[in-house]
């Protein structure tokens, strides 16, 4: 087999890999699942999964009727309450007592994480209006009385951004005669908002996902929903249900193993988008919604009952989320080899330790990555450069046996074997680091560590887009100078072009990639590029 067919080959397959990863970045899923009725679901509920947050007592036995559309409220945001809590700042509205402003302080400025304030983030009871009872700012409180006479507290406890923070419901019956809780639920969604680089491509990365335990199973798994306009529901015991998208998160928690059941779907919703001219764009979207539905309940009288749910609102750090514990890290996607991606995260992160500087310590981390790969390397360069020696050779046996396949392969492969050469010596490094690739793309283009990050002069961050191109720019000349060093394809005037012109396609695919991406494949080539400088210098001595 032809040496240089297998480079095009790999190449081909990489190019045709960070395409897909595009695809689905700006393609909205579609996927059918099954439909779920909008009547009653029915009762009954499993064991949460073990580790599950116990916190709550007096729970519902079981699931009730869903909302398959919000009540609109618009009106109800004129009586919203304005809070700071540390650096957060959060308007809640009286219908429903929910979230529809969540100003998240990230390191390039306030991020907006709701998009569309109807019916609110934590929403319960929409139709009803809550009246705001606290005057504590770290602890927010609402109370609010249903058609049937009983009454709801809903008290909000923020701890701080790194923790969750919680939502304590409380039932109270204060009537002489029993009186029924109709089904409810807490929402989540539609959508959920983004930083300002993002917003563009926020809808299609938009996710209703949640960690349970599917069915069969014993270890609670994480899932994303294919989702539909008409409600579905899952039955499996879940730890925790959300919404989600490439740098945020917004979950709530089971408080026991009997509470509710997630049901999501899309609704009509808004995401803000920068205009052409400057200014904020308010788009409808079809958006994810997500809610734990609950079933009706019955108190007597004087009765009540108090459930307390942690949740979590704010960036998926991968570090940040697995020291919180039940799971969340799953939220953040390494994409198909997510071992290779939190291991590089990691080594990463201890660099990041000595360097306190993400870049430099991307530098690092691909400079280790060259030393494990060297002995591979330095078998691919050195075959590269027997293959160029003796290219002249292989060319005239192409056109002399060009009539006779057979014969031609026969020949060539005598010619590899007199000088030591192995067609596909140059091609195997390649195709080992392709799962290294893909991980570390995975890891810095979805790392919220690197959202933010300086680097040196004009790379003020590393999760955006190089602004003035350079590091692309010199990766493509880099490639172009490699691309010279290599043996040429001889007889083909079709991969000649395509080697040519591999480097110029490459630049312009990584023009918009993260400059912390780009930076590492920049930094892999120039190593690369000094490594068969010097191999080829040796072989000719």
């Amino acid at each position: 087999m032809d040496n240089k067919n297998l480079v095009i080959a790999v190449v081909l397959s990489l190019l045709v890999t960070l395409g897909w990863f595009k695809y689905l970045e700006t393609t909205y899923p579609n996927r059918k699942t099954a439909v779920a009725s909008s009547e009653a679901l029915p009762a009954g509920g499993a064991a949460a999964p073990a580790g599950a947050p116990r916190v709550g007592h007096d729970l519902p036995p079981s699931i009730g009727p869903i909302q398959t559309e919000p009540v609109k409220q618009t009106a109800g945001l004129s009586g919203a309450l304005k809070t700071r809590i540390g650096d957060l700042e959060i308007q809640f509205q009286p219908l429903g007592a929910s979230i529809v402003s969540y100003r998240y302080p990230g390191p390039l400025g306030d991020v907006e994480l709701v998009d569309d304030p109807n019916p609110g983030f934590f929403s319960t009871w929409p139709g009803v209006k809550f009246d705001s009872v606290s005057g504590d700012r770290n602890k927010p409180v609402f109370e609010g009385t249903l058609p049937s006479g009983v009454r709801v507290r809903k008290e909000y406890a923020f701890f701080g951004l790194r923790e969750l923070q919680t939502l304590t419901i409380t039932l109270s019956n204060p009537g002489r005669a029993p009186a029924t809780v109709e089904g409810w639920s807490i929402d989540l969604g539609p959508g959920l908002g983004t930083v300002e680089s993002e917003r563009k491509d926020n809808p299609g990365l938009w996710r209703a996902a949640a960690f349970h335990t599917p069915a069969g199973k014993t270890e609670p798994a994480f899932k994303e929903f294919d989702l539909e306009d008409i409600p579905s529901r899952t039955d499996a015991p879940w730890l925790w249900a959300g919404v989600n998208n490439r740098y945020f998160l917004a979950a709530v928690f089971a408080p026991g193993p009997d509470f509710g059941k997630i049901v999501y779907g899309t609704r009509k919703g808004r995401t803000r988008t920068r205009g052409f001219l400057g200014g904020e764009k308010i788009k409808e979207v079809k958006a994810p919604w997500l809610g734990v539905a609950v079933e009706p309940v019955t108190l007597s009288p004087g009765q009540t009952v108090t459930i307390e749910i942690p949740f979590y609102f704010g960036p998926k750090g991968y570090t940040q989320l697995r020291d919180l514990g039940h799971g969340l890290e799953n939220s953040v996607s390494f994409g198909w080899f997510k071992t290779i991606g939190r291991g590089t995260l990691a080594v990463l992160g201890f660099f990041h330790n000595f360097t306190n500087n993400w870049g430099w310590a991307i530098l690092l981390l691909t400079v280790c990555l060259q030393a494990v790969m060297f002995p591979l390397t330095y078998k691919q360069y050195k075959s590269m450069a027997i293959m160029k020696r003796i290219q002249p050779e292989v060319t005239r046996i192409q056109q002399k046996w060009k009539s006779d396949p057979k014969r031609m392969q026969s020949e060539m492969m005598a010619v590899y074997k007199k000088h030591g050469a192995n067609p596909l010596g140059g091609c195997l490094p390649l195709v080992l680091q392709m799962p290294i690739f893909v991980a570390l793309f995975n890891m810095l283009r979805g790392a919220w560590e690197l959202h933010g990050a300086p680097w040196i002069l004009w790379v003020q961050d590393l999760s955006a887009k190089d602004p003035y191109y350079v590091l692309p720019l010199i990766m493509g000349m880099v490639m172009f100078l490699q691309n010279k060093l290599n043996p040429q394809p001889g007889g083909d005037p079709t991969q000649q072009k395509m080697m040519t012109y591999m480097p110029v396609i490459m630049t312009f695919m990584f023009l918009n990639f993260p400059a912390g991406l780009v930076l590492y494949w920049l930094v892999n080539s120039l190593l690369g590029f000094a490594a068969q400088t010097l191999i080829k210098k040796r072989m000719k001595a």
